[in-house]
């Protein structure tokens, strides 16, 4: 019996190279298809996040005019009140774009991040607010209610609700 190893080696490698090119071949197609749902997936996130249709309309800016009215005042007490009406502006916002949660502090807890920009901000204007509705004999500085309106601002903008 004469056994050529040479004629062996050589289908040995034949079969090695053409099973190299069938896996790479699919590699390169399971890449190209996974890149896909990737690229699909960052798309819905981002349509999630800036496509959201706000039922608020015209209510929400003529809203918002009223509570810089208030800004505008030399006494505290307006600037409280301001801050009290952007808060549930805010509010209602969250409630209309389904997030869920009895209040809004429930909302905010709620909330993936990533899905408002300044997360801790809002926390931080939403603590003013509960500080100002729970204890009557806090006292409100101008800078703090400014702060805490700018915040509610970049919110509503940010979401197309004034």
């Amino acid at each position: 019996m004469n056994i050529d190893f040479s004629q062996i080696i050589f289908r040995i490698k034949l079969l090695s190279f053409s099973l190299s090119l069938v896996f790479g071949g699919l590699a390169v197609y399971y890449i190209i298809e996974f890149r896909k749902l990737v690229s699909l997936k960052v798309q819905k996130m981002k349509s999630e996040i800036t496509a959201v249709d706000v039922p608020l309309g015209g209510v929400g800016q003529s809203k918002w005019d009223e509570i810089l009215s208030h800004m505008e005042s030399s006494k505290e007490a307006d600037w409280k009140l301001a801050i009290i009406e952007a808060d549930k502006l805010v509010d209602n916002l969250l409630q209309s774009m389904g997030y869920p949660g009895d209040t809004m502090g429930d909302r905010l807890t709620n909330m993936q991040d990533g899905r408002i920009r300044n997360l801790e901000g809002i926390w931080e204007a939403h603590k003013i607010r509960n500080k100002l509705v729970h204890d009557l004999n806090y006292f409100l500085r101008y800078a703090e209610a400014k702060r805490a309106i700018q915040i509610y601002r970049e919110v509503l903008k940010e979401f197309n609700a004034i």
